[in-house]
């Protein structure tokens, strides 16, 4: 049979989604999940009647006086194989919650066969897998968050904390945080808390987690060391957020972020003209980053990189460049002779910059 925490998470998204009453009950007959929290822990009699049975067991509100703990509705078993291993019961007139019935009952049906097929760790680590791409994909709401780490097993309360690791889940055979395929081994290594932590890789490889309340505090500094000690590793670090609308955009923007490759640590916050960029047309993005920059030979683009990155720092960009001063200032003369923008002239700078980001926003990922 489903634990109790998972059979409320499911009774909690049928009653939001179908407005009606409903009770699991477990082979004993004692309900382990209910629209109606005081009612958890009781007995069933109707229950009891459905495992003796194993049929259905339609109760009015006229019978429903002669049985214990029982209302007026429709009773029905839940079956694993050939084995009753509970039951399900949706409040109301039967005539009308029949049919209603049945369906919950086939979907709980499900969510215990895949549960028994899984095992319970397994059965957890998939709806975190799940969770982190409705959370990145934008297709979660609050109510949904709550219900899905119910069903995961963990509490993850704000303020919440989101970061990105790049570069771990696809390397070959053991990495940085242990086995790929053993998921409770990456909150071992990062020493993560898995009541109050979500850790999970997307369906492109890279690695999210969602740190609730102090937990995130003690993880950015663990998460910063592993990028420092491990060099083709990146991670961006999306900051706090007080509420789950705020952690939704959070993770939309650093969807964004990701079209750039992350080395070492990286803010969200100091990307945000990236993030706003990427939020363009591919074709607006294409075609004004061609236009602008589009003459330039690599050598040159990436010695505006670099020269911008030192906040337009002759001689800070020529030492990084490893190139003389004078070296510099011919190459930036060259960008100007042959896009018609001087990067030495502010306006001109943000242009440049502006086009040089594009250009990267619509190279392949």
């Amino acid at each position: 049979m489903m634990d109790g925490v998972a059979a409320q998470a499911i009774v909690g998204d049928i009653v939001d989604r179908l407005g009606v009453r409903v009770n699991v009950m477990d082979d004993h007959g004692i309900i382990i999940a209910s629209s109606d929290r005081s009612r958890v822990g009781s007995l069933h009699e109707g229950a009891l009647r459905v495992l003796r049975t194993g049929r259905l067991f339609a109760v009015t509100s006229e019978e429903a006086h002669a049985l214990t703990g029982t209302l007026a509705g429709v009773n029905l078993p839940l079956r694993l194989g050939d084995e009753i291993v509970g039951v399900v019961g949706v409040s109301g007139d039967p005539a009308r919650v029949g049919e209603i019935a049945r369906a919950i009952a086939r979907m709980a049906e499900l969510m215990v066969a895949q549960q028994a097929f899984l095992g319970e760790a397994g059965w957890r680590h998939r709806v975190r897998l799940q969770l982190i791409e409705d959370l990145r994909t934008g297709g979660l709401t609050g109510a949904g968050w709550r219900q899905r780490q119910q069903l995961a097993g963990c509490r993850v309360e704000p303020p919440y904390h989101l970061f990105v690791i790049d570069g771990v889940t696809s390397r070959p055979g053991r990495g940085p945080l242990g086995d790929p395929e053993d998921p409770a081994e990456r909150y071992r290594r990062l020493e993560a808390d898995e009541a109050a932590t979500i850790i999970a890789p997307d369906t492109n490889g890279v690695l999210w987690v969602v740190a609730g309340g102090s937990a995130g505090v003690g993880l950015r500094h663990r998460i910063s060391l592993l990028c420092r000690a491990e060099s083709d590793i990146g991670c961006l670090d999306a900051g706090r957020a007080d509420d789950f609308p705020t952690l939704l955009e959070r993770a939309a923007q650093a969807g964004f972020a990701l079209r750039r490759r992350l080395r070492g640590v990286v803010h969200l916050s100091s990307l945000e003209l990236p993030v706003l960029l990427a939020r363009l047309d591919p074709g607006t993005r294409r075609g004004a980053a061609a236009r602008i920059v589009g003459a330039l030979p690599e050598e040159l683009r990436h010695t505006l990189r670099v020269y911008f990155t030192h906040d337009r720092n002759v001689g800070d960009a020529a030492t990084a460049l490893n190139v003389h001063r004078n070296t510099l200032a011919y190459r930036l003369g060259r960008v100007e002779h042959l896009t018609g923008r001087d990067p030495r002239a502010f306006q001109d700078a943000v242009v440049l910059q502006v086009a040089l980001h594009l250009q990267e926003l619509s190279e392949p990922e």
